[in-house]
Formats: C-alpha cells, sequence, structure tokens
C-alpha cells in the first residue's frame, strides 16, 4: 500500500520538486501538501493510485452482482416462463454464496466492516430461500407424539406407476409404508415415442391387494384410503388459464383429465370429524428432452408457466373456502425459492417442522438428492407429529413423503 509519514524532526529529506537536493528542517516536519500527514495515514481508498486493493474490489463487486441476483430473482420467481431455468438451481446456493462472502470479508480492507454486514444481509435473505428448516434443531421442533386417532400418511410420484418395474416389487414396497392414506401421482403409462401419457387401470388390482381401502383415481391422481371417503372433488386448473385456447389439452391428446386435474380432494371422517386430503401434482417448468434452442421448447415453457399458474391458483381458491381440517401433498415441481410455492406456504404449515432432518430433499432419489421438489402442509386444526422422506429403492426419481397427522375441532 501508498504510505506517507511524517519524518523525524531534524531528519534531512529532499525537497519537493527538487530531486537529491538535501533540506534541513530542524522545527518540523516536510510538508508536501502545506499539510503533516499522521503516522500510518494510508492515501484515499487505501491503495495505490487512491484504489483499493484487488482483493477488495473483487469482493466487493461479488456483493454487488449477487444483493442485484437475489433481487431479481425475488422480483421475477414465479411469474415469468423465461424465468424458470434460473430457478433451477439448488436452493442452497441462496445461503452458500453468501456465507462464503461473510468468510472472506475480512480480507476486503479498508471496507471489511461494512462488506460484512451486507454479507450478513444477504445470509438472512438467502437462508429463508434455501429451504433448510430451522425446526430441526434442539429443542425448537421435530417430532412429537401422536395421539389416538392419527392418521399415517404416504405421499409419492410412483414415476409412471410400475412401467419398467417389478409389479410385485413395487406393490410390495406400498405395502410396507403402512398408511392409511396414500396419495400417489403418475397413476399413468408414458408413451416414449409419441411423448404423451397413456391411460392405465389397475383399480380391480388394488382393490384386490389392499382390500381394507377405498380408492379413488383421476387423471394421473390415485388415492388409498382406510379411512371412510365422505366425498371426493376433482379441482379443474383450465378457469384460471390465461390462455386456454393455447395452453389447454394438447391437440392430439385424448386423455383431457390428465391435463385439467392436478390435485385432488378428497374429504375423509376422522374420528367423527373432517379431514380434506390433496393430492397434488404440479406440472413441471419444461422438458429436457426437447432442443433449447427450437420453438417447441420455447412455446411449452410458455404453456408450462400458465398451466402451473392455474393449478396453484385452484387449490388456493379451494384451500381459502375450505372450513375442515387440511393436508396438502404431493409433487409440486417447486423447490422453496420458487415465487408460487412461497406465496401457497405462507399461508399454511410446512410439515417438516416435525422433523429432525436440517435439509429435507426429495429429488433426485439416490446417494445424493440436492432439490426438495416434494412438499406436505397442513392448515386448519391438523397437526404433524412426524415427518420424513422414504427412499424410492430404484422405482421412483422421487423419494416418497412419510407422516403423521392428527385433526382437531372443525373451524
Amino acid at each position: 500500500m501508498s504510505l506517507l509519514l511524517d519524518p523525524v524532526p531534524g531528519a534531512v529529506t529532499t525537497a519537493p520538486g527538487t530531486p537529491g537536493v538535501p533540506t534541513d528542517h530542524p522545527t518540523g516536519p516536510t510538508r508536501s501538501t502545506g499539510r503533516a500527514r499522521r503516522p500510518g495515514r494510508r492515501t484515499v481508498g487505501g491503495g495505490r493510485g487512491g484504489r483499493w486493493p484487488r482483493r477488495t474490489r473483487l469482493l466487493v463487486g461479488l456483493a454487488a452482482a449477487w444483493a442485484g441476483f437475489l433481487a431479481a430473482f425475488l422480483l421475477l420467481t414465479g411469474g415469468y416462463w423465461w424465468w424458470r431455468p434460473v430457478e433451477l438451481a439448488p436452493p442452497l446456493v441462496f445461503a452458500a454464496v453468501p456465507a462464503l462472502l461473510l468468510l472472506l470479508a475480512p480480507l476486503a480492507r479498508p471496507v471489511r466492516g461494512r462488506l460484512a454486514a451486507v454479507a450478513v444481509c444477504l445470509v438472512v435473505v438467502g437462508l429463508d430461500l434455501a429451504g433448510l428448516n430451522p425446526a430441526a434443531l434442539p429443542g425448537v421442533g421435530g417430532a412429537t407424539p401422536a395421539p389416538p386417532g392419527a392418521v399415517r400418511v404416504f405421499a409419492w410420484n410412483t414415476e409412471y406407476w410400475s412401467d419398467g418395474d417389478d409389479p410385485q416389487r413395487f406393490y410390495d414396497y406400498l405395502a410396507a409404508q403402512r398408511a392409511d392414506v396414500y396419495l400417489l401421482s403418475e397413476y399413468v403409462g408414458w408413451d416414449l415415442a409419441g411423448h404423451r401419457p397413456v391411460r392405465v387401470d389397475h383399480l380391480a388390482e388394488l382393490r384386490r391387494r389392499f382390500p381394507d381401502y377405498q380408492v379413488v383415481a383421476t387423471g394421473e391422481l390415485l388415492t388409498m384410503s382406510r379411512m371412510p371417503i365422505r366425498s371426493t372433488r376433482l379441482l379443474d386448473g383450465w378457469p384460471y388459464l390465461t390462455d386456454p385456447a393455447r395452453h389447454g389439452v394438447p391437440a392430439n391428446s385424448d386423455f383431457d383429465d390428465y391435463y385439467r386435474h392436478k390435485v385432488l380432494r378428497t374429504d375423509l371422517t376422522v374420528d367423527g370429524r373432517v379431514l380434506s386430503v390433496y393430492n397434488v401434482h404440479v406440472p413441471v417448468q419444461l422438458d429436457i428432452s426437447m432442443d433449447p434452442t427450437s420453438a417447441e421448447f420455447t412455446e411449452f415453457m410458455r404453456a408450462q408457466q400458465d398451466r402451473r399458474q392455474a393449478h396453484y391458483r385452484a387449490l388456493r381458491a379451494d384451500l381459502a373456502a375450505n372450513p375442515h381440517g387440511r393436508l396438502i401433498a404431493g409433487d409440486f415441481n417447486a423447490t422453496s425459492a420458487m415465487g408460487e410455492l412461497r406465496e401457497l406456504a405462507a399461508q399454511v404449515t410446512d410439515a417438516a417442522r416435525a422433523s429432525d432432518t436440517p435439509y429435507p430433499v426429495s429429488w433426485p432419489d439416490g446417494d445424493a438428492p440436492k432439490w426438495r421438489l416434494d412438499w406436505a402442509f397442513t392448515d386448519g386444526p391438523t397437526r404433524t407429529h412426524d415427518y420424513r422422506m422414504v427412499p424410492a429403492d430404484g422405482m421412483s426419481d422421487h423419494r416418497g413423503q412419510l407422516l403423521t397427522v392428527s385433526v382437531g375441532q372443525d373451524g
């Protein structure tokens, strides 16, 4: 760094503008600008030529860029189809980047204190987006004893039912969950050549294998319950589309229910009370099998944006009008950072509060899943007593959600 030090009184120095000519100043310090400089004082900016050191400029630039990106993300998330690829980053990056800035802030002389303060603010915002579960901390949340009459629920995206799997192993896996209620999605086959869903019918087999359960199915959604089913309701997303002519059922499809109904509500009787169970599967944002430079890819993203928002609107509208205890679970194809999920989560209670896992994740199934796309929420007098993710043992790319809930008096 550039440092100007006051000389010792009486020392011989070089007069400004007169190189090599000694001048004796017995009574005071050298004055290059008519003003004495205190020992150790830096030039403006703390570096050569009045500039900060390179590492300081780099860290400040990184903080400014991340703050700008974060502001843009919060403004755009959930609302624009072209922003969807940005939203696919693992949510932990929202906490990791500002945490790294905070760690490196001491290197940013002479603004390390200010940079640390900015980094702390960015960490606070990032933690809210990252999907961490603070209830996992000791003494904060976690599992609680379930009262008599509590209901065990298993919610799972089956990845096209038992296609490609041993059916016996598939049904054994379901039975091993010992659930009172099963909320299953992708109750369909898939035509790879035609790139479209195919209807399946396994109802007779399910009733044979699970004789104590009632079964309700529509489109790709299937709900099984040992609790008596009072009524069912198919939530139709099409009235909420902004462009139903272009983004409704594809022209070459004969499977309307697959596209129209992504939420199946089933009202159950639990100890004389009503528990409304919502089986949810929100459509994906994009199709990675398509050419990202093609018009087809862009149009698909536009359509999916409209469809996703429509199904979320249908769900929120039904929840707002439902006075009973509510459980909402399934594959939302959304992370903790995405706008539409954050809007829903702000109105209900995340079942993960009953978990001791600090970072619950569900996709992709395997040794190191990085995203939580599968969620469960409660509302009204419904309470979650235990919540955990269950490995799919290779039969799906999604882990299952296993939770225990109880329902109090109706509101």
